[in-house]
């Protein structure tokens, strides 16, 4: 489902919020939303379906990616990870070598820890601060990869309506269950309504249960299909009306 099907499928078949009989709600932007009578703009609710993909990406890690950094023989040796960055997986140098994870606490008490040169064997990652830092400091410039579970590259926005989520297909319904969550948690008179988000966040949870990153949840979601790589291939993840398809690139 592309964004003005997923908006179209939770504005009528979940919230019922189209404005009365003979509106056509799609034309309607934040700049002239007041003139009709819709709870949530089309805006919000795009906003939220993001906010319910995220989620999901969160809980089931459907997509693993592969990228490189330039790392150098700077001190410290801590490099920037990309902001869609959720959990590396496995890093390696250019010569094949595989470092090992290891906590900022391990290695703190080590008085060598900012100056140390040589081969780097361990790698700390901070995904509060979406950085990674190697150890010992590199003697040489060279190339690291890292194998990740990540967040989608780029949201969906309502001024494109035809683009597809980077979400498996038969996760886009049920995702909006997490849409409907925080719509009916909209501070207003005429759309808080504490009880019905809390049906449809226990709908969402019984579709993606909160788990730990190799709990059920993932195993059972990815038995037996391949699990998409970006970068890397894999199966398609979103096809709707017009043959408009994506695969794991």
């Amino acid at each position: 489902m592309n964004t003005l099907e997923l908006v179209t499928f939770l504005r009528t078949n979940i919230l019922d919020d189209t404005g009365g009989e003979g509106v056509d709600w799609t034309t309607f932007n934040e700049d002239n939303f007041d003139s009709i009578q819709l709870r949530w703009k089309n805006e919000e609710l795009v906003s939220n379906i993001n906010a319910a993909i995220n989620l999901v990406y969160k809980r089931t890690h459907p997509i693993k990616d592969m990228e490189t950094i330039n790392i150098t023989t700077a001190s410290p040796a801590t490099y920037p990870l990309p902001t869609y960055c959720l959990e590396i997986q496995d890093v390696k140098i250019s010569n094949g070598k595989a470092l090992e994870k290891v906590s900022v606490d391990a290695l703190w008490r080590n008085q060598s820890f900012f100056t140390d040169k040589n081969e780097p064997r361990f790698y700390i990652p901070d995904m509060g601060q979406n950085t990674i830092t190697l150890y010992p400091i590199p003697l040489a410039d060279d190339v690291l990869t890292y194998l990740f579970y990540r967040l989608p590259k780029t949201n969906l926005e309502w001024t494109s309506l035809y683009t597809y989520p980077e979400l498996r297909e038969e996760f886009h319904l049920p995702m909006l269950f997490y849409a409907a969550h925080l719509c009916y948690m909209k501070d207003e008179v005429n759309t808080l309504d504490p009880k019905r988000a809390a049906s449809y966040l226990q709908l969402f949870d019984a579709e993606f249960p909160f788990v730990s990153a190799y709990g059920t949840m993932r195993k059972s979601k990815t038995a037996n299909r391949a699990i998409l790589y970006g970068g890397i291939g894999g199966a398609s993840y979103g096809r709707g009306r017009g043959g408009n398809s994506k695969g794991g690139y």
